[in-house]
């Protein structure tokens, strides 16, 4: 079958590597096989993707057909006011008006179905249903009111070009209901005793809008597909891209956060905590508030890694940790300063405010042992040695040395306790 491909050509098959090439080609390839569209048809080859097609303009085909059908059943009626013109209250016009009714009946029973089953729009069937029976309801005409043959000629006209242009429906079913209608018509016309040459030049004049419409409806369904294929393609790619973008984004934060955090607590890692000491020195400064500096040494930790190994010991930190960041102000500052040390930033604060507040973590911590079973806990403590920033200290490093030795004291007074440095 003659086919003709919607490509969108791959990145990848610019790469200079042969293997990438290759592999671009392919899947090139593929997708060219996917959208290749049936020329005659006018629809997908692939089931799959046809079927796809319809699915996305089910909605707009469905208010499109539901108008067209409206129309359909209001003309029919309409027509009827010139039937009872001509025939009167009459056997014939009561035929005439009975079948007028039953279709548009018929029409509005489709119209208001469709809300149910909306892919009775797209499948073309039931339409084409329609029009057939729409055909044999109109031949009665013919022999009700033999007169009109011209006029019915006309009107047949234009229902032919209507079914393709004005109903939307797939191109070959609706085909098939034309065809019906001009065989109908003309073996109705022989009934009514036309002659055979004018019988094929009826023919020749009922084709017109057949040919006419089959041509156009066929080219605008290549194109609706077309259309179809390029925004898959699109919105492909599109997804792709979003994906690739989260995740970069995702990567990025990662490489931010394992640069700036410790990796076992999750807390700032040194060159973090100290970038954010010299940020919030430098603020406290121009607004002349002060600023302390907290060192936090477990007590006798080398003891608990040695009695229960150092996965204890560092499920200890990750506890601690988490106390630490779950009692400390939104605006401190709490990183992990090497071993069994923590190091806080208290900008905004004395050293009196520092000193309470490091009491109350000492407190927690003293109060939330360790949990390394269900009925099994083992205490943990800390020293603390808390200094305020200096004016003069240009670096963090000053600071600290004046806490250590602050820790120094805590720890020969008997440990668990907060020093002021």
């Amino acid at each position: 079958m003659l086919g003709i491909h919607v490509i969108l050509f791959n990145s990848d098959t610019h790469n200079n590597n042969a293997g990438i090439a290759g592999q671009g080609c392919m899947a090139e390839t593929d997708a060219a096989l996917s959208y290749q569209l049936s020329t005659w048809r006018g629809e997908f080859v692939e089931p799959e993707v046809e079927q796809a097609f319809r699915r996305h303009i089910e909605r707009s085909v469905v208010r499109h057909l539901r108008v067209a059908v409206l129309v359909w059943a209001i003309l029919l009626l309409l027509f009827g006011g010139l039937d009872y013109l001509d025939l009167g209250w009459s056997d014939g016009f009561l035929v005439l008006m009975s079948t007028r009714i039953l279709q548009a009946a018929l029409l509005l029973a489709f119209a208001w179905r469709l809300g149910q089953r909306p892919e009775l729009a797209t499948t073309g069937y039931a339409v084409t249903a329609l029009e057939a029976l729409g055909f044999v309801l109109f031949f009665l005409i013919y022999f009700a009111r033999p007169d009109i043959v011209i006029w019915n000629i006309g009107v047949t006209l234009i229902m032919l070009i209507s079914m393709f242009i004005f109903i939307p429906s797939r191109v070959y079913p609706t085909l098939l209901a034309a065809l019906f209608g001009i065989a109908g018509t003309l073996y109705c016309l022989a009934l009514t005793g036309l002659s055979t040459g004018l019988l094929v030049g009826v023919s020749f004049i009922l084709m017109l809008p057949v040919v006419v419409g089959f041509v156009a409806a066929l080219r605008l369904q290549l194109v609706q597909r077309h259309e179809f294929a390029l925004y898959t393609e699109v919105a492909e790619a599109n997804r792709e891209l979003k994906a690739e973008i989260e995740r970069r984004e995702a990567l990025e934060l990662e490489l931010k956060r394992q640069a700036t955090t410790d990796p076992l607590t999750g807390l700032f890692n040194r060159r973090q905590y100290e970038m954010l000491f010299v940020r919030e020195r430098e603020r406290c400064r121009r607004q002349n508030s002060p600023m302390c500096l907290c060192i936090a040494d477990l007590d006798h930790f080398k003891a608990l890694n040695d009695k229960l190994g150092h996965d204890a010991g560092d499920a200890a930190l990750r506890h601690v940790a988490s106390l630490f960041a779950r009692h400390m102000r939104q605006s401190d500052v709490l990183g992990r300063f090497g071993g069994e040390e923590f190091i806080m930033l208290l900008p905004d604060t004395d050293e009196q405010q520092a000193g309470c507040m490091v009491e109350r973590l000492r407190q927690a911590l003293e109060q939330s042992p360790l949990l390394l079973s269900s009925d099994r806990d083992y205490p943990l403590t800390a020293t603390f040695a808390v200094t305020r920033v200096q004016d003069d200290e240009k670096t963090i490093r000053d600071t600290i040395r004046r806490a250590d030795k602050g820790l120094y004291q805590g720890k020969r007074a008997g440990r668990n306790r907060v020093v002021l440095a």
